[in-house]
C-alpha cells in the first residue's frame, strides 16, 4: 500500500503541541452503559477546544468514537451528531486529524466518514512540525472485513496485513520522529484483554525495532493507562464520555 499523506503542515519547531481527546460518544441519551453520559460531551469537548486554543495547539487529535447510537436513534439522527461534533471542532480552526473507532463505524460507513471529515480514514501519514503521525485503523474483524462491511465486533479487532505493512514503510521512510495512532489497544498491559488488537504485538515489534516512534497513543479502554514499553510511552487516554468529569490532555513534543 503507498503511503497515503494528508494535510501536512512540515514547520519544523523546537516543541510542537497537540491537543488529544478521545470517546465522547456524543449522542442523544443521558446515560448509556450505567457510567456514560453521552450528551453531556458536546460541551465537554467545547471546554476541550476553548483549552487547546488558549494554549495555542499545533494540532487537535481524536482518537475515535466520536458518537455513539442512542436507544432507536435513526442512522440520520447518529448521523446528526457526528455533524454537529465537526462543526463544533471546524469553528476553532485547528487542525484535525481523526482515528475512526469502533462506534464511529456503528453509525456510519467508511465512506460517509471520509465525506463527514473530508479528508482519508486511516492508514494515513501527516507530518507536522518536525514529527510524523501514523494513524492506523484496526476496525477490522480476524477475517479482516472492515466493520462497517461485517458488522461492528469491538471484542475482534485485527491489523490488517496492508496495514502492518503500511506501518513498516512509514516508519522506514520517515525522516522524523513519529507518533502512532490507534483507536484500540497496541499496549499489551491493558487490563481488559478484549480491547487489545489482536496481533498488537506484530505492530509492536515493528514500532520497537523501528527506533523512531516517541509515543503511541491510543482509546478505547475507557479508564486510561499509561506505561512504557520498549522507551516508548504508550499513552492510552481516558474515556472524554465517563461520569461527568471531563477528560483531554495537551501534549507536548
Amino acid at each position: 500500500m503507498p503511503l497515503l499523506h494528508i494535510r501536512n503542515e512540515v514547520k519544523p519547531l523546537l516543541k510542537m503541541k497537540i491537543g488529544l481527546f478521545t470517546d465522547p460518544h456524543y449522542c442523544n441519551a443521558d446515560v448509556l452503559c450505567k457510567t456514560r453520559r453521552p450528551r453531556l460531551s458536546i460541551q465537554k469537548m467545547r471546554c476541550a477546544l476553548d483549552e487547546f486554543k488558549k494554549n495555542n495547539v499545533d494540532i487537535c487529535i481524536c482518537l475515535g468514537d466520536i458518537t455513539d447510537r442512542a436507544p432507536n436513534a435513526t442512522k440520520e439522527e447518529g448521523l446528526e451528531c457526528f455533524k454537529e461534533v465537526l462543526a463544533l471542532i471546524n469553528s476553532y480552526g485547528i487542525p484535525f486529524y481523526f482515528v475512526p473507532g469502533n462506534h464511529d463505524y456503528g453509525v456510519a460507513t467508511g465512506e460517509e466518514l471520509e465525506r463527514l471529515i473530508g479528508s482519508a480514514l486511516p492508514p494515513y501519514t501527516a507530518d507536522v512540525c518536525g514529527i510524523r503521525f501514523i494513524a492506523l485503523d484496526a476496525n477490522y474483524r480476524s477475517d479482516m472485513n472492515r466493520y462497517d462491511v461485517a458488522g461492528v465486533l469491538w471484542t475482534d479487532s485485527n491489523l490488517p496485513p496492508d496495514q502492518i505493512a503500511y506501518l513498516s514503510t512509514a516508519l522506514a521512510e520517515s525522516p522524523y520522529p513519529c507518533v502512532v495512532l490507534s483507536h484500540e489497544n497496541l499496549d499489551p498491559n491493558i487490563p481488559r484483554t478484549v480491547h487489545i488488537i489482536k496481533n498488537a504485538e506484530q505492530a509492536r515489534d515493528i514500532i520497537r525495532a523501528s527506533g523512531k516512534v516517541k509515543a503511541v497513543l491510543q482509546g478505547h479502554y475507557h479508564k486510561g493507562a499509561d506505561n512504557m514499553i520498549d522507551g516508548i510511552r504508550y499513552l492510552t487516554l481516558p474515556a472524554m464520555c465517563e461520569g461527568e468529569q471531563n477528560s483531554y490532555c495537551i501534549l507536548e513534543f
